[in-house]
């Protein structure tokens, strides 16, 4: 008897999202330190317009929007924009497919704009746009929240970000984001997101590589061709609902209260988060 193998839906596909369940306890962590942003950001956003740039799966525009005036989300893949109208539906939080280059919004328009893991997937030389749009859409005054991974927690020297997600472009310095964003805005300040030390030990745990894995990023891009043609040729394994509810259970012990965002860019940041004020 042949086995049936599960189909990712384009729901399992989304980027980090709230689940009732969780399939590894990686997953959930992930979650997490997105979500961790966005509660650093409620405060500086009560009463206030809302422009997210990269929404993924509209979680965070959704709980933003609780404490803002309005928010508007804008995304470059359709699939997200559509999948945020069918779950989040609210008078005063509306979804647009547009890019981040080219945003549908008026000047001076937005009080604060947040853009949280994706500053990393935009070409360096189309990152000055990126920014120079969003600081176009905000009042003097406005603020603008970015997060980003640590590039020194992630790549080796010498490595360049494909090795570790063919989606990024460049990742990013504390050093690095302090000079970029200076560059466009009056008042910088990069902040460090550290996690409890159960969260900490996972994380570095899931980064670590050896130096010599620089020079196995070949044989990785030959493998991942290889593996459709891999995968036809063996025998579908399901994974055990005693595993999946494990996890699950695993999970409960982490909080987001387990993260903190800080004033101090350790070497073991997991991520930066950039607050820059528009003055000017």
């Amino acid at each position: 008897m042949t086995m049936q193998r599960k189909v990712k839906t384009f729901e399992d596909r989304l980027p980090a999202r709230p689940r009732k369940e969780w399939d590894t306890i990686e997953q959930h962590v992930e979650y997490l330190r997105h979500f961790a942003a966005y509660k650093h950001v409620k405060k500086f956003v009560e009463g206030k317009s809302v422009l997210e740039v990269g929404c993924g799966a509209g979680y965070g525009a959704n709980y933003l929007s609780k404490f803002g005036s309005n928010a508007v989300a804008i995304d470059i893949s359709k699939g997200h924009v559509a999948y945020c109208h069918i779950n989040y539906k609210k008078e005063k939080l509306a979804f647009l497919h547009a890019s981040g280059l080219g945003i549908p919004l008026k000047d001076s328009s937005i009080d604060v704009a947040v853009s949280f893991q994706v500053i990393e997937h935009i070409e360096p030389k189309k990152v000055a746009r990126f920014l120079s749009e969003i600081k176009r859409t905000l009042k003097d005054g406005g603020d603008l929240f970015v997060s980003t991974p640590n590039k020194k927690l992630r790549l080796l020297p010498f490595q360049k970000p494909e090795a570790r997600n063919p989606d990024h472009k460049k990742e990013y310095t504390s050093k690095e984001l302090e000079k970029l964003f200076g560059d466009f805005f009056e008042e910088v300040k990069v902040y460090g997101l550290k996690g409890s030390p159960e969260i900490q030990s996972l994380v570095l745990n899931q980064l670590r590589q050896n130096p010599s894995d620089i020079y196995r990023v070949l044989v990785r891009r030959i493998t991942n061709l290889l593996t459709p043609l891999i995968k036809k040729s063996l025998p579908s394994v399901r994974r055990r609902k005693s595993e999946v509810k494990k996890n699950h259970q695993n999970t409960q012990n982490l909080r987001i209260d387990g993260f903190k965002i800080v004033l101090h860019c350790a070497k073991d940041s997991l991520d930066f988060t950039v607050h820059a004020k528009k003055t000017i």
